[in-house]
Formats: structure tokens, sequence, C-alpha cells
């Protein structure tokens, strides 16, 4: 079956990749592993809830960092070339609408006994641009301003940061697979410039109709650090929920 041969194919993928990264490290690196959960709330065809909780740990940092990521999200508009997805965040075949905003609020702090060497509030908006193009490849774009209070002073900064994102769906039957690559700079207040960029290349394949399992290689070159390379292996669970429809 297709998706089976697919799903070999996601183990090679992240197999490659978690060997290369071995090669490529050097003093100058670090290897860490992000465990990451999603929740996801369908309201209607146009608005959706979501949580995000990930896990992180950072090159010098002794600590686990956690996130808690609430968002809600408006989509709407038709492409020229209308593209049916089952999409690693949406938990039925649709028609993806061509734009779409995100608003939403993260709170972190570090775990353990270091839990003062991480503060963070942030609000954040985001505008997603689908753009459909041959071979049932999607192009995105996602342009993302980050307002932030860091530390136990709340020290104020933002970020602009802009992604380019390059996806492809395989399905059969119930199960879908959607390899994907992207990049993404980060403009930083605090040193007036683009400071960090982030590069990621994954799989996300689906697991019945309300769950999707997801894993990815982060590569993430970060200037204000000590150990400027940092590569991360991102293994994320997706939860979907939807509001149910009242039957007359």
């Amino acid at each position: 079956m297709i998706w089976k041969y697919n799903l070999r194919l996601t183990y090679l993928f992240l197999i490659l990749n978690f060997g290369t990264t071995q090669i490529c490290m050097g003093q100058n690196s670090s290897l860490e592993f992000w465990p990451e959960t999603d929740i996801w709330y369908r309201l209607n065809s146009a608005w959706r809830l979501s949580s995000f909780i990930p896990l992180t740990k950072y090159n010098e940092s002794e600590s686990r960092d956690i996130n808690f990521y609430l968002n809600i999200d408006y989509a709407w508009g038709h492409s020229q070339f209308p593209i049916s997805r089952r999409m690693l965040d949406q938990e039925k075949e649709q028609i993806l609408k061509a734009w779409m905003v995100r608003g939403g609020f993260m709170k972190g702090w570090s775990l353990g006994n270091d839990s003062s060497e991480y503060a963070e509030d942030m609000f954040f908006t985001e505008l997603h641009r689908r753009l459909p193009i041959k071979g049932n490849v999607l192009l995105s774009h996602r342009f993302r301003v980050d307002t932030r209070w860091l530390g136990q002073d709340n020290d104020f900064s933002y970020r602009f940061r802009y992604r380019l994102m390059v996806e492809k769906e395989y399905k059969s039957g119930n199960y879908s697979i959607v390899p994907y690559v992207n990049i993404e700079p980060y403009w930083d207040s605090r040193y007036s410039k683009v400071v960090k960029t982030r590069a990621i290349g994954g799989v996300t394949t689906s697991w019945g109709n309300r769950f999707a399992v997801e894993g990815n290689l982060t590569y993430q070159y970060d200037e204000t650090y000590d150990t400027e390379n940092l590569y991360a292996i991102n293994v994320i669970l997706h939860i979907f929920l939807e509001k149910s429809k009242k039957t007359k």
C-alpha cells in the first residue's frame, strides 16, 4: 500500500537527517530533543482555536523550557487553482482557503531548579498566504510579528519573522503523508538586525481521524549564543477536535 511505502520513506528521512546531524556537529553546535503536543479545535470552515505545548532546550541552558500557546485562526478567500488537502492541522479533507490570519498569546518559563533562567510573555499575529502550484504542491508565505516581555524585569522587545514553506501531500484512502521544508529568518529589535535563522525539514503522517504525528529536523543559527548552531529533533503529536453540528 502507498501509505506504508511513504511511512518507510518518513523513517528513512529521519534516520538520514539524524545521521547527517551527528556528522556535521562540532564544538560550536548542540543537539536537542523537542517534544510537543498541539491541540486543534475547529469551530467551522473559517474559524479555529488551537493550543501548542512545546518543551525545548537551547544550547548553553541547563534546564528545559515550556511554552503554552493559545491561538485563534480565521481563514478566507479562494485560490486561482483550488487544492483539496488533508493537512497536518486539519482533521478533514477540504478546499484550502487562500488567506489565514492568526492571533495568539504565549507564556514560557524554565522548569526545575533553574526556573528563573527564562521567562517570557508574548502576543503575536501572523498572516498566511497559500499558493497552490503544479504537481499538488503548496507554497506558503507567513509573516509574523512578536511583541515580547522577557525575563524577571519584563524587558520589552519585538521581532519580525518571515517563513517560506513548500509541502506536498500524498493520500491513500484515509491515510496521508505530508513532507515539507521551510526557512525562517528572525529580525530582533534588541539588535536591529536578523540574528537567528531556522531551517526545518520534516514529515507529517495522519493517524486515524483525530491524530497525526509529525517529525522534523530543525537547524537553527543564532549569533547571540556562544554555540551558534543548534540541531533539534522535533516530534509533535497533533490532536484534532471539532465543534459538533446540531441535528434537526
